[in-house]
């Protein structure tokens, strides 16, 4: 198989949901983010981020051409502190093809800080 890994991150505080930044520094966004060349699915996502304060729910949500798929990442938070989580699933669950758009975005649920967010997104190529 062609594993092939997509970073996103974002450098710095967040306290409200938004989407994470690629590698090239720029923003995604629901129009914005990486273009598949090739057939493939996603078979990957680990996150790392720095809880500053708050208590709730921090969801890192894969999207793909402006709508979510069913797979990611979830942090409870209740404490300060370097969170990480991690989920891999099997080819053929969440597939995309040339042209797809991906892009990754955080969703903060009850009143939650954090900084320096790094996101790995694992996809498998068919070629």
């Amino acid at each position: 198989s062609n594993d092939k890994f997509l970073n996103f991150g974002f450098g710095g505080e967040m306290t409200s949901s938004g989407f994470l930044n690629t590698a090239t520094g720029v923003e995604g966004s629901l129009e914005t983010g990486y273009v598949m060349m090739r057939y493939g699915s996603i078979t990957g996502l680990s996150t790392s981020l720095n809880v500053l304060k708050g208590k709730g729910e921090i969801a890192i949500i894969i999207y793909k051409n402006g709508q979510p798929v069913e797979f990611g990442n979830t942090f409870a938070v209740d404490s300060a502190g370097t969170k990480t989580d991690y989920d891999v699933q099997s080819k053929d669950i969440v597939t995309f093809e040339p042209g797809d758009i991906i892009s990754i975005y955080v969703d903060a649920r009850g009143s939650v800080s954090w900084k320096d967010v790094v996101t790995l997104l694992e996809i498998t190529t068919e070629n």
